[in-house]
């Protein structure tokens, strides 16, 4: 799924490891710039200075533009502040990638969209006056969890969580950790990759893999 070879970048140094197929992952990063470092060159936001990254095994640092699309279809990312955009409501933001990438209709996946936020402990009753927002206004975290379930819907084959459970209370977070895990098993083969800076608020994820930062480098 991941695979990093011998990448130097910024403040990374030699890195390398592998994520693979079915397997959860947790990543402890020293500080949260480091973390965005780290996420920046996974997904070709950065390019390293030296080493390679590969996605689903395609070095997506040397492949065409069509190729890198059908890569990043099948990732679902979760950013720490949402990743929304601000002028489109709630609802549009959710739907808009299933829209642009697989040409469905919001109203499909409406009974789903109404589980994932029972699932999150959200008031159903006031769900259709909530989807309607602009999300400029609501609280980091509650951008989080649309961002977490326009994810969800486009049912990707590797998920990023980006400091998911930083903020929440107790009673949030064991329910995505929860949903989050259920959400894994689900389909064969998906792998799923938990990153922050704030180890303590990973400690009831179980995974397969833990990559701690020291120094430079990466150990588990």
């Amino acid at each position: 799924m991941i695979k990093l070879e011998n990448i130097t970048v910024e403040n990374l140094s030699s890195v390398s490891f592998e994520i693979k197929e079915s397997s959860v992952c947790k990543i402890i990063t020293s500080s949260d710039y480091q973390k965005r470092i780290f996420l920046n060159t996974i997904l070709a936001l950065q390019k390293p200075a030296e080493g390679r990254v590969f996605l689903f095994g395609k070095d997506i640092n040397s492949i065409s533009e069509k190729e890198s699309f059908e890569i990043f279809r099948k990732i679902g990312m979760v950013w720490r502040e949402g990743g929304l955009i601000s002028n489109l409501k709630v609802w549009e933001n959710i739907t808009l990638p299933i829209w642009y990438h697989m040409g469905k209709g919001a109203e499909d996946f409406e009974e789903m969209v109404l589980d994932i936020f029972k699932e999150m402990g959200k008031d159903i009753s006031e769900l259709s006056a909530y989807m309607k927002k602009l999300p400029g206004p609501l609280p980091v975290h509650e951008k989080r969890l649309i961002g977490m379930a326009r994810a969800i819907l486009m049912d990707p084959d590797l998920m990023i969580y980006d400091s998911l459970f930083e903020g929440l209370n107790f009673q949030m977070a064991e329910r995505l950790v929860r949903l989050t895990t259920n959400f894994h098993s689900e389909k064969p083969g998906r792998s799923s990759v938990y990153i922050s800076s704030d180890e303590q608020s990973l400690k009831d994820v179980k995974a397969d893999i833990v990559l701690k930062h020291f120094g430079k480098g990466y150990t588990t």
